[in-house]
């Protein structure tokens, strides 16, 4: 039985916006965090730059 609504979101490279991968999250924590807290320092290789990059990530849709 789920605990709490989460979102998920769809990650792109920051450069190429070339899609990624996808995260998800809850809109906000037990301690009051919000999802952007959690997703500053997310980085991830892409296979188009070569490398590791930051992450902007778009909500993609609502879990049920």
């Amino acid at each position: 039985m789920p605990r709490g609504k989460r979102t998920v979101f769809a990650a792109f490279c920051s450069e190429t916006g070339y899609r990624i991968g996808t995260f998800r999250f809850h809109k906000q924590d037990k301690r009051g965090k919000a999802w952007k807290e959690h997703a500053e320092g997310l980085t991830k290789f892409c296979p188009v730059c070569r490398k590791r990059v930051k992450l902007k990530l778009k909500e993609e849709r609502h879990s049920a």
